[in-house]
């Protein structure tokens, strides 16, 4: 590998993306806004939309991982009085995801790993991997629930050296501080996320082998477990209630609604297969797959970070809704497993490492610049535009976004309750239009033209992809083009037969 590129300069340059990612202006889920930064916003007095988890009666996300993780930074901005605007907050938010990556997953490589050439081959393919440049940057629950995988996967490898060591000294420690750690690991991530134990399901035998050696670091372990936890059900219960009310356990309200097929079938039922015939391949690329998969051969499949990730996979391939994003965290464990020997020396093998290394390169740098730049990427600078647009201008004026992900209204910087948001359902608007608010927006989302046709009057402006407009709307309206933004891709209204449809680009309409 050092004879291709020097790893140390490949890093180095790692570093500068790093940057780079985490302050582009992609969108790849809704999630990462609704569930995290705009729910936040509300406690710097911004108007916002929050998502169904939290205005449910049973409230399926907790507050707690928020203020954890988030609160940090939204406090220090509102202690310092500096009027910041809501993008560079969202830009500070993502900065810190990216250190805490950075920080956490070559730490724990580092102090997992037992030679310096296996923490150079790790280091190297997590930091030249896409999925750590660009979802781990994002404000997903993913991506903090993969800074918990990893700190887990660390006290568990520790906790299994001290059983395979030959020295009785090391044998007999009874670790209690990496099992209070570790239960306080899992309660924070079943908060944050309630697949959070999928990922020790496999490795947990290393614990149970610890405890039955240390019987009282089960009780430690469980406190460990309840000081977080139950601190998380005092504020849900708080903030969702009153202290007088029955205590709100948000992961236990999650679960339920989770468990539910029908539930599920909202969000999208996928066959079993797809985490591992369709997202895992997404997330390595061939390249990954060919150096942890080659003739069904690889001595890591016994490490701990193996089976961490293979236990993640296993139980989460039982659940019915599968997206990409929910593997995230096996890709620094898999990173690990990664088996090179078989392309090195003198075989007829070893003339494959080069291209391997040179498909990794592509294919991450395609899926950076795709997912990291341009997917979605019209839609925050969109707001922005509004935003700036809207403290010069006081006269009203109606936003319909569609086909985009929903906006994050909270990026309009609005404290003033000047910004009312309505959604299209089926050709429905989901409310009556305030004429006092200075800004209406409405999210159409992937709603039918037909359902559109009747919002589509003179005044209105329609923030829509360009390709839509000009194959959709472009013969059936008149408008006038007053805002336009070329890093945008929408890839969910692709028509492969026409050419048009592949045009980047998102625009602001103004209908005539």
């Amino acid at each position: 590998m050092a004879s291709y590129f020097s790893w140390r300069y490949i890093y180095f340059l790692t570093i500068g993306l790093r940057f780079l990612f985490a302050l582009s202006d992609s969108y790849i889920h809704p999630d990462e806004h609704f569930q995290s930064v705009e729910v936040m916003s509300e406690f710097l007095g911004f108007t916002n939309k929050k998502p169904w988890e939290f205005t449910s009666d049973l409230p399926a996300r907790s507050y707690g991982p928020l203020f954890l993780f988030y609160g940090p930074v939204f406090a220090i901005v509102r202690g310092m009085g500096v009027q910041l605007s809501p993008l560079v907050i969202w830009y500070l938010a993502r900065l810190q995801f990216m250190i805490l990556t950075w920080i956490v997953t070559d730490t724990c490589i580092f102090r997992m790993l037992p030679t310096k050439q296996e923490r150079i081959k790790a280091i190297f393919f997590v930091s030249t991997s896409y999925v750590t440049h660009v979802y781990q940057s994002h404000c997903f629950s993913n991506s903090i629930e993969t800074w918990l995988v990893m700190l887990g996967t660390l006290i568990i490898d520790n906790l299994r050296y001290n059983q395979d060591s030959k020295r009785p000294e090391i044998r007999s420690r009874p670790e209690y501080f990496n099992v209070f750690a570790l239960g306080a690991i899992l309660a924070v991530g079943i908060f944050n996320r309630v697949t959070m134990p999928a990922f020790f399901l496999v490795p947990s035998w290393f614990v149970l082998k610890h405890i039955w050696l240390h019987p009282l670091s089960a009780i430690v372990g469980i406190f460990g477990f309840i000081v977080p936890a139950l601190t998380f059900v005092w504020i849900d219960t708080k903030m969702f209630g009153s202290m007088n009310s029955t205590p709100i356990i948000t992961p236990l309200n999650n679960l339920i609604y989770n468990s539910s097929y029908d539930n599920l079938s909202h969000h999208g039922i996928h066959p079993f297969y797809t985490h591992i015939l369709v997202n895992l391949p997404q997330l390595l690329g061939p390249s990954g797959i060919v150096y942890l998969f080659w003739k069904f051969k690889n001595d890591y499949w016994k490490t701990t970070p193996f089976l961490t990730a293979f236990s993640g996979i296993l139980v989460l391939s039982i659940v019915p809704h599968q997206e990409l994003r929910f593997l995230i965290p096996v890709i620094p464990l898999l990173s690990c497993c990664f088996d090179l020997r078989p392309f090195t020396g003198k075989n007829k093998v070893a003339y494959f490492a080069k291209p391997l290394l040179w498909i990794w390169y592509a294919f991450n740098i395609v899926l950076a610049v795709l997912m990291g730049i341009y997917h979605q990427g019209g839609v925050v600078p969109g707001l922005e535009h509004i935003r700036t647009e809207s403290q010069s201008n006081i006269i009203p004026k109606t936003y319909i976004w569609w086909r985009t992900y929903s906006p994050p209204v909270w990026l309009l910087g609005d404290k003033k309750r000047h910004v009312q948001t309505l959604d299209i359902e089926n050709g429905v608007l989901s409310g009556t239009v305030d004429g006092n608010k200075n800004i209406i927006i409405i999210d159409a989302k992937g709603t039918d033209i037909k359902n559109l046709e009747p919002f589509l009057v003179k005044g209105n402006y329609i923030v829509t992809p360009s390709a839509s407009f000009e194959t959709e709307l472009s013969d059936i309206v008149q408008a006038n083009l007053t805002w336009f933004h070329s890093a945008h891709c929408d890839l969910d209204h692709l028509d492969l037969s026409n050419y048009k449809t592949l045009k980047p680009g998102l625009g602001i309409y103004e209908l005539l």
